[in-house]
């Protein structure tokens, strides 16, 4: 039986084809502009660390001037987000947390041994340490991070990028092959396999949707080899510190470096900031950290938050996209009403002949299914055009944003299907009340 009024509601679409495609295209408009904007705001707010992110904590001190503020936030004063060099290292060796790591950043021109200086490229590095890579669940296509031994002397080993392989060495197997970075000579020891955590959220904001750096080396290497630029990263200081001097800078108050640990579980949460909170005192009694104590650790979804890595633009974008999807829908169930008030002879006619109220309200039913399907499948390949579109337009950001995964397709369709039989639904009790003799004495 559900054929059949499957049928009926083609025949209905074949002999009203400029309304009906009138409905479709407003339809798929509608749906096409809601779903790329949803699809780059919920790419840019999923979980980069899925199953870690509630362990995950970003470590920030009250460390700063007590005669002049750092910033203010939400009308409140803040603190850093970064850390000094003393007190990154000062947690690290205490390693009260299941794993911790220093990030920091560089950049110089890299080569592989045996390229030619011309072919030296500009590259951004990340100085950090070994537990990096098993804290944020960095996947290794050759080899594995360096060893904590490693950290501790700063050797000169490097892990390349995907990307940055592919340009050094073709992509093979670069194991034990040497890297020239900024005059010295580095030996690869790892190869990462595709990763991109969106957004990346252990550095700034402004690194959220960017790929992760082209190389990975010991922090206490780019230490030893004292490099350090004001200008590749944020750096924050008071005390006229000179920035070309890193010594300076190391026993400086300057913040510029991020610290995160990663604890057995959330609830250690509280026990780890208690520990915090005393390193804080200690540096207090010695004439450090002499403002308001406002020591904080924040997990993963926390920081992105507070980082507004996701920026409210964004989701203001999908409610007005929403918006323009209502409006849309409700042309679509005005030419709906038009549509179903012309067929008011035929539902006389049936009525007339034995069909009953339910019957007339299935055949329009399925015809606003077949209406919203239409219009879901068209939407889907506007929606896709669109993000191609948006791709070109914002290329500093990361092409994945732009991709639709399987489950915002299905979401697509659904929308369009769902929306459409509830918009329908008005125009399809309106058709079922017409009366069979106002209508027949027409004939």
């Amino acid at each position: 039986m559900l054929l059949y009024y499957f049928r009926l509601a083609m025949l209905s679409i074949k002999k009203t084809p400029l309304l009906s495609f009138l409905m479709i295209a407003t339809i798929a408009v509608g749906i096409a502009a809601t779903m790329v904007t949803y699809t780059v705001n919920y790419m840019m707010s999923q979980d980069p660390v899925p199953g870690k992110s509630e362990r995950l904590f970003t470590v920030h001190l009250s460390s700063w001037d007590p005669n002049m503020g750092y910033r203010i936030k939400d009308g409140k004063e803040d603190i850093p987000i970064f850390m000094t060099y003393q007190d990154a290292t000062n947690l690290y060796a205490d390693k009260k947390a299941h794993k911790q790591t220093i990030i920091s950043f560089h950049k110089a021109m890299v080569r592989g041994a045996e390229q030619p200086s011309g072919q030296a490229t500009m590259t951004y590095l990340r100085p950090t340490t070994h537990e990096f890579f098993s804290m944020l669940d960095v996947p290794f296509l050759y080899g594995s991070p360096w060893t904590e031994y490693d950290d501790s002397q700063g050797s000169m080993v490097v892990v390349l990028s995907k990307k940055k392989n592919e340009q050094l060495f073709q992509g093979q197997n670069s194991l034990g092959q040497e890297v020239i970075i900024g005059g010295s000579i580095y030996r690869v020891i790892g190869v990462l396999d595709d990763w991109l955590p969106l957004p990346r959220f252990y550095t700034e904001n402004s690194d959220a949707y960017s790929e992760p750096r082209g190389l990975f080396f010991p922090f206490q290497s780019s230490i030893n080899n004292d490099w350090f630029s004001g200008t590749d990263g944020s750096v924050y200081c008071w005390g006229g510190v000179d920035l070309i001097d890193l010594d300076a800078v190391k026993a400086s108050e300057c913040v510029w470096l991020f610290y995160w640990v990663e604890l057995e579980s959330a609830e250690l949460r509280n026990e780890y900031l208690a520990y915090i909170n005393s390193y804080a005192q200690e540096q207090r009694e010695l004439g450090r950290f002499q403002r308001e104590q406002m020591n904080r650790v924040m997990n993963v979804a926390e920081f992105i938050e507070y980082n507004e890595v996701v920026k409210k633009d964004g989701r203001i974008a999908v409610w007005l996209a929403a918006a323009f999807l209502i409006a849309c829908l409700l042309n679509s169930m005005s030419l709906m009403m038009t549509k179903f008030h012309g067929k008011g002879a035929e539902v006389g006619l049936r009525r007339a002949v034995g069909a009953s109220k339910v019957d007339i309200a299935r055949q329009f039913f399925c015809e606003t299914l077949i209406i919203g399907l239409s219009g879901g499948v068209i939407g889907l390949a506007l929606a896709q055009l669109g993000l191609h579109i948006t791709a070109q337009v914002y290329s500093y950001l990361h092409s994945e944003l732009m991709d639709m995964n399987l489950s915002l397709m299905l979401l697509t369709i659904g929308l369009s299907v769902l929306s459409s039989a509830l918009f329908g639904l008005y125009p399809i009790y309106r058709a079922c009340q017409i009366q069979p003799s106002s209508q027949l004495k027409s004939l």
